[in-house]
């Protein structure tokens, strides 16, 4: 049976393919194989079968799987001109099936269930480390590097393209703590040490912890959807099957690219939240701008900048492994990628606040 291709030309975007002579298994792979490139292409089908006398029961499972593949890529496919037997056939594609109930396991079998999905997650995950560390350390030094410009495109993406937002919430930040330290410190006559305050919070504690907020928030969830938007089209699968190792072409470039920018943003975030408490020291405690930088640096070391610095670059690599780790991991269609973006930037947050604690407890115990 000939399949036509015929573009229908209007503003909705519809794809028709008429059909001619009897739906059976003759026609049923070339059919599948038209409504599947174009549901790919995100572009709806309208299967024009008027020119169907009769309809067999391979013509009707043909019709479900291509039901099916609209469902799965969320684009629809519909049928016109049938005459009454293939339309009954068709209705009988389009009815739901009717499942039994599963039945419900026990807890323990639920239990063990899931710990055996969490085992294979984190070993996933570790396999995940593993790579990214040879690529992203071993491997250059013997002249096996990612592709020339991938690293700077993504430092662009997830550094310069973040310091508006960062830079705005740092400087906002220390305007905060200046006018909360300055209602407490005035009451003693201490209001110099609003710069204390606002320096050694910025520097050891909120710089960091912000910045990679906002990072997992912004960067890490671009990272995530786009690596789970590669996986779910099968680019990924595609570069396996041309011997190109993913780890090395989409996530070592995006390590480097956080390596670099996540110090420099928090850097520039704690300068913003001292010019912050600055501007409340002057405008708010009449502190004399001079005294007030002088107090600044004298309340702060270089201890506690590579403390902070420190931290931002651990941040950035629980957020950057985070976003690739669920990006890689998606299994189904485009709503799988929404529910992994979410998982990344929440596990990242997390992450980050247990890290941040970790170095808490050391900083103190090993003063």
């Amino acid at each position: 049976m000939p399949l036509v291709l015929v573009p229908q030309r209007g503003d909705d975007g519809v794809t028709t393919l008429a059909l001619h002579g009897p739906l059976d298994a003759a026609v049923a792979e070339p059919l599948v194989q038209a409504v599947e490139r174009l549901v790919r292409q995100r572009r709806p089908v309208l299967l024009d079968l008027a020119g169907v006398p009769t309809v067999d029961a391979i013509g009707i499972a043909t019709l479900a799987e291509c039901l099916a593949l609209a469902r799965q890529r969320e684009t629809s496919v519909r049928a016109c001109g049938a005459v009454p037997a293939v339309r009954q056939a068709l209705a009988a594609a389009q009815a739901p099936a009717h499942e039994l109930p599963r039945p419900r396991l026990p807890r323990i079998e639920r239990v063990g269930a899931a710990a055996l999905r969490l085992a294979h997650a984190m070993l996933a995950f570790v396999q995940l480390l593993a790579d990214t560390a040879y690529w992203a350390i071993i491997a250059p030094l013997r002249r096996r590097l990612p592709p020339p410009g991938a690293t700077t495109e993504q430092a662009v993406r997830i550094g310069v393209d973040s310091v508006p937002i960062v830079g705005l919430t740092g400087f906002l930040l220390g305007l905060i703590l200046a006018f909360l330290a300055a209602y407490q410190l005035r009451q003693f006559g201490a209001t110099i040490y609003v710069a204390n305050l606002v320096a050694l919070t910025m520097v050891r504690e909120l710089g960091p912890v912000m910045t990679a907020i906002l990072v997992a928030g912004r960067s890490g969830s671009a990272i995530a959807a786009e690596l789970g938007t590669m996986t779910v089209n099968e680019e990924i699968d595609a570069l396996r099957t041309m011997a190109i190792d993913p780890i090395r072409f989409l996530v070592v470039p995006r390590v480097y690219a956080i390596s670099l920018t996540q110090p420099a943003l928090t850097l520039f975030a704690m300068a913003l939240g001292v010019l912050g408490g600055l501007l409340i020291g002057l405008l708010y405690l009449d502190l004399n701008a001079t005294v007030y930088l002088k107090q600044t640096i004298q309340a702060l070391s270089l201890k506690d900048l590579w403390h902070g610095l420190s931290k931002s670059l651990v941040f950035a690599w629980v957020i950057v492994m985070a976003a690739c780790h669920y990006g890689l991991r998606i299994r189904g269609g485009p709503a799988d990628v929404g529910r992994a973006t979410i998982a990344s930037v929440v596990s990242s947050i997390f992450a980050v606040i247990m890290v941040d604690s970790a170095f808490a407890v050391v900083a103190t115990v090993f003063k």
